[in-house]
């Protein structure tokens, strides 16, 4: 199973601007690896039979990280997390 996202606006202020660029050129590799400890399909299903599909979805606060892979690994996760709640809850 697949899962499209088409688009994600992310909310990165006071967050230092070439960190936060270089968190989410790999955030693609990180979202990636997020899902399949999690199980995109799982992920994949949940976003389909979301009734508010394409509703913003805030994933909340995300702690300062010093550099851009843990950064991106946060994102990620929170990401990962909103698409399909009820895993975090397993």
């Amino acid at each position: 199973m697949n899962l499209h996202i088409d688009r994600l606006d992310l909310d990165l202020r006071g967050i230092d601007p070439p960190l936060a660029e270089a968190a989410v050129r790999l955030l693609g590799p990180a979202l990636q690896a997020a899902l399949a400890r999690g199980g995109v399909a799982e992920a994949a299903a949940a976003a389909a039979a979301a009734p508010g599909a394409g509703v913003p979805i805030d994933a909340g606060r995300i702690a300062p990280a010093a550099d851009a892979p843990a950064l991106a690994q946060r994102l990620a996760a929170r990401i990962a997390g909103a698409i399909a709640p009820e895993r975090q809850r397993g």
